[in-house]
């Protein structure tokens, strides 16, 4: 008895594996491990997955945490992905020594956003303190700049429409 074994579909369902595991990764790479929040004398980079925002802080005009960090230039929000904020019903773990040194404005109110312990808390203090030093010293601010992840999004989009090609025309 002689058993035919065909490595066609073998072959095609490899790369569809292939292909979803690219995307998948991308994904992955892109909403885990590339977003943060970098913090200069002059001003402030938000790298999220597909943008990365550089604005000086004399544009600057509000710091704020409501569900992540985010600042207010002129009339448009820009949200930090790297610095959530925790659920609301972290502030009723915040201690009183929690919060010494931080300036934080009114103690018995104080959102889950702006906890010490938190990521949002941690950078929007370290923000809000920059911003302070930086409007009393009187300094430049940096260039602002938009910049799209291009090659992300370009691997992204690669790799979904080669997974859909290669798994809808089968070779």
């Amino acid at each position: 008895m002689v058993v035919a074994v065909s490595t066609q579909g073998n072959q095609s369902e490899t790369l569809v594996a292939l292909a979803w595991a690219t995307a998948v990764a991308t994904i992955a790479h892109l909403i885990f491990f590339r977003p943060k929040v970098v913090l200069y004398d002059e001003g402030i980079v938000i790298v999220n997955p597909f943008l990365t925002v550089t604005v000086g802080w004399d544009l600057v005009e509000d710091i704020d945490t409501k569900f992540t960090m985010s600042i207010q230039v002129a009339d448009k929000v820009i949200y930090a992905w790297a610095a959530p904020a925790p659920s609301r019903y972290h502030s009723r773990s915040i201690h009183e020594s929690d919060l010494r040194g931080m300036r934080i404005r009114d103690r018995e109110m104080i959102r889950p956003g702006e906890s010490p312990r938190s990521h949002s808390g941690a950078v929007t203090y370290l923000a809000r303190t920059r911003l302070e030093r930086f409007q009393t010293k009187n300094l430049v601010g940096m260039d602002s700049d938009v910049e799209v992840n291009s090659i992300g999004i370009a691997i992204l989009l690669s790799s979904v429409l080669a997974a859909l090609a290669l798994t809808y025309f089968q070779f």
